[in-house]
């Protein structure tokens, strides 16, 4: 099998990755970059006759998919089944891709082999800030390749990330690995429970909370409206309720937590109720639904906990002016797998080869250097 990382080599997001033999090819990611919107050119993929037999995405976040409509539209495209249908409100609501490509879309389901040509990929969900997102085994001729995607083990589910890989997985003959966090300290990160505990503390002490949080980070939201105490309201509105009842309809089976019991979506009928028993609610900095409410509130002393990366914040004049003269906190949790899990999955599967993508320090892998291969954008790496 011949490796490429058309993009993602030396930087976070943005990512591609091209799997191919002599017969079949198959791409992994085709994402948007975080702080730029340079295009993503691939002979036979997004320009040209199509030679291509598929395009998997490993998640719904932007810098995984954000350039799905780039891609030739007579090249099959496959996301994990709940991501799919996540994917499909976001774009009735937001308009994000051409509505022609977000349907010839197909779903993957975890633990179940695909075929394409004469490679086999295997998708199984781990752990990350967005649900239902999925690592691949890519088997052809005898060897096996790990692609990662994004992962952690910190999460509600992220105990199950070693168990996966022990008994699904076993040695392999590559990695291809996620590396976000290779450039920054070793802190253990927090997890997500500790995370809600603190929120818990928090939401006992404001009368009002405004949560800003992404809506598609299923794992936070139910986290902490887990721990709303009782007699206070839980809040989002119509469009973030669809989104978690998608959730709740394939997951409530397997646990409570995506129950999302308390939660109900606002209306103007609740608003004296509301102000009487104080609420926790889940806003998007710069709605204009959300602002209105919050503006409502502003001289009632409310708390916004801001629980995103940094950067979305920080580069947003909008999102400043929306917070300002707010109190404000941060309370967040990575959602990228820290150097010490990056090193326990590597010794896991044991490859004879990594190629670090998805990180601005690929050196900083945590694995025996003459078992890894710091790869350039297009650079061909045959196993």
């Amino acid at each position: 099998m011949i490796i490429t990382i058309h993009r993602g080599s030396h930087q976070i997001g943005g990512c591609a990755t091209e799997i191919r033999t002599e017969n079949s090819r198959i791409l992994i990611d085709a994402g948007s970059e975080l702080d730029g919107n340079a295009p993503l050119k691939i002979e036979g993929v997004t320009e040209g006759t199509s030679k291509c037999n598929a395009v998997l995405f490993s998640h719904y976040h932007g810098d995984h998919i954000g350039l799905l409509d780039t891609v030739n539209n007579d090249i099959p495209l496959y996301i994990g089944d709940i991501s799919l249908e996540i994917i499909k409100m976001q774009n009735r609501r937001q308009k994000l891709f051409d509505e022609s490509n977000i349907q010839r879309i197909k779903p993957y389901y975890t633990a179940k082999p695909m075929v394409f040509g004469d490679i086999k990929v295997t998708p199984f969900m781990v752990d990350h800030s967005a649900f239902d997102s999925h690592l691949f085994i890519i088997e052809a001729g005898g060897k096996r390749i790990l692609h990662t995607g994004d992962f952690r083990n910190h999460g509600f589910r992220g105990k199950g990330l070693i168990p996966t890989l022990t008994k699904y997985i076993g040695k392999v003959d590559a990695v291809i690995c996620e590396g976000t966090t290779l450039n920054r300290s070793s802190v253990t990160p927090m997890t997500e429970y500790e995370l809600s505990k603190k929120a818990e503390e928090l939401f006992k002490k404001n009368k009002y909370v405004f949560i800003a949080c992404a809506s598609t980070n299923i794992d936070r939201i139910a986290g902490f409206c887990s721990v709303v105490p009782r007699g206070k309201y839980c809040l989002c509105d119509e469009y973030q309720k669809d989104i978690l009842n998608i959730v709740k309809e394939n997951c409530e089976k397997y646990s409570p937590l995506y129950s999302f019991g308390k939660m109900c979506y606002y209306g103007k009928n609740l608003d004296e109720k509301m102000e009487k028993q104080g609420f926790c609610m889940f806003v998007r900095l710069g709605n204009y639904l959300s602002n209105q409410i919050m503006e409502k509130y502003r001289d009632k002393d409310p708390l916004i906990i801001y629980s995103m990366w940094s950067g979305y914040l920080e580069n947003n004049p909008e999102m400043q002016k929306t917070v300002e003269g707010y109190r404000l906190t941060r309370l967040h949790a990575s959602g990228h797998a820290d150097v010490e899990t990056i090193s326990e999955m590597l010794s896991t599967v044991q490859p004879e080869l990594v190629i670090p993508i998805h990180t601005e320090a690929p050196s900083n892998i945590p694995y025996d250097r003459q078992k890894v291969i710091i790869a350039n954008d297009g650079q061909k790496i045959c196993i």
